[in-house]
């Protein structure tokens, strides 16, 4: 028995076993949870995917065996994954796929992004990104769980990551997978379903009464194109609430005007547009009423 033995055979040939991989804290199966009280499986391993693809990979000297450097695994800004992909690892249905990352946006532990990205000579549309919101992610790993059961935790909306609206990036981006196969793959790029189209057709605001909104709340009025920007963002995290009739067209109004105000660059470009003395905004004037519906 050597000196770091534990005296069992098969818990030390484990402790010497190198494991690399998804790793999932047993506090994310009690904040997941389905309607029926058990734990949402599918967005946990989904979770757990998209936090893998974020760990640092560590560099070390092949002398040393020091390290040296950390680098992110993936090239982009965000990470890359299409619906399909996490089909094909975890042998979930496109549908499932979405659906579990619909109930991650709307705890707001992560935000997804839709994008048209040039990238080996050809244009692809509608390519999906996946922004992790750390700050919500640190909570619910490290949140105490009530013996009572059930999920302590607030459901929020996540805080934008880039300025302004995420869906055109014409950038080259030659993003790799883990398998080497290029994942650019446009999330279904000819069906409605995943399409712009059908974003915007999720919730159709009237553009009168929406700058009627605008302008009580302080906000200027915006354009056709400026609310059909905004809507690639807004209505993705909705989508499942609408279909619900858990959130009425009166609340989604409320709820437009607050993702205007929760973004002050976007509210500051709002704001200097019809500012010709180009005088400075002061954000902090348009943070107030921050709830949600």
């Amino acid at each position: 028995m050597s000196l770091f033995s534990t005296g069992h055979a098969v818990v030390d040939q484990v402790g010497n076993t190198h494991f690399e991989g998804n790793i999932i804290p047993a506090n994310w199966y009690q904040i997941f949870k389905m309607s029926s009280g058990k734990p949402d499986l599918n967005a946990v391993i989904l979770l757990s995917e998209i936090v893998y693809w974020h760990r640092p990979t560590i560099v070390r000297d092949e002398d040393s065996g020091q390290i040296i450097s950390v680098k992110k695994k993936f090239k982009a800004d965000l990470l890359q994954r299409s619906y399909q992909s996490f089909s094909d690892q975890f042998g979930f249905s496109k549908q499932q796929v979405k659906d579990a990352l619909d109930r991650l946006e709307g705890f707001g532990v992560i935000k997804r992004h839709f994008r048209t990205v040039n990238a080996n000579n050809q244009k692809y549309n509608n390519v999906l990104f996946i922004e992790l919101i750390t700050p919500v992610l640190f909570e619910m790993t490290t949140l105490p769980i009530s013996k009572q059961g059930g999920s302590p935790f607030q459901k929020v909306d996540p805080p934008h990551f880039k300025e302004g609206t995420n869906t055109e990036n014409t950038t080259e981006i030659t993003t790799e997978s883990e398998e080497g196969k290029n994942p650019l793959t446009p999330e279904q790029p000819n069906s409605e379903k995943n399409s712009v189209e059908h974003t915007l057709k999720i919730w159709t605001p009237d553009l009168h009464s929406l700058n009627s909104w605008l302008q009580r709340s302080g906000l200027p009025k915006i354009t056709q194109t400026q609310t059909e920007e905004i809507l690639l963002e807004v209505n993705p995290c909705y989508e499942k609430r609408i279909q619900d009739g858990a959130v009425t067209d009166t609340q989604m109004y409320s709820n437009f005007v607050k993702w205007i105000k929760r973004d002050t660059k976007l509210t500051e470009k709002l704001m200097q547009q019809t500012n010709p003395q180009n005088q400075p905004v002061n954000p902090q004037n348009f943070q107030a009423d921050m709830g949600d519906w």
